[in-house]
C-alpha cells in the first residue's frame, strides 16, 4: 500500500486541532489546567467517553459535538495523559 491509512490522516488532524486549541486556550501553562495531574486528565478522557456513549445511545442529528469530534478530543487527551505521565507538559514541575 503506497498511501498512508486514513487513521494516519486523523492523527494529523488531531495534532492540528491540538495546536489550534492550544493557541486559543493555553495562555497559561497547560499543566495548570490539571491541578491534580493525571487524575484530572483521566476525568477529561472519561467525559469524552461518556459523551460518545451518549451519542451512540441516541443516534441522529446533533447540534454540538459529533462522535468524530469527541473521538478526536479523546485522542488528544490521551496524548496529554502520556505527555504528563512522562513529565513533558508545559508548566509541569518536578513534583508532578
Amino acid at each position: 500500500m503506497s498511501e498512508d491509512r486514513y487513521a494516519i490522516q486523523v492523527l494529523q488532524e488531531c495534532a492540528d486541532l491540538m495546536k489550534r486549541k492550544g493557541a486559543a486556550y493555553n495562555r497559561i501553562p497547560q499543566a495548570e489546567y490539571y491541578p491534580n495531574g493525571l487524575p484530572d486528565i483521566w476525568v477529561m478522557m472519561h467525559q469524552k467517553m461518556t459523551r460518545i456513549r451518549s451519542l451512540l445511545a441516541e443516534p441522529g442529528e446533533n447540534d454540538f459535538e459529533s462522535l468524530e469530534d469527541s473521538a478526536r478530543d479523546l485522542i488528544n487527551y490521551a496524548a496529554f495523559f502520556c505527555e504528563y505521565a512522562e513529565g513533558k507538559m508545559d508548566g509541569q514541575n518536578a513534583k508532578q
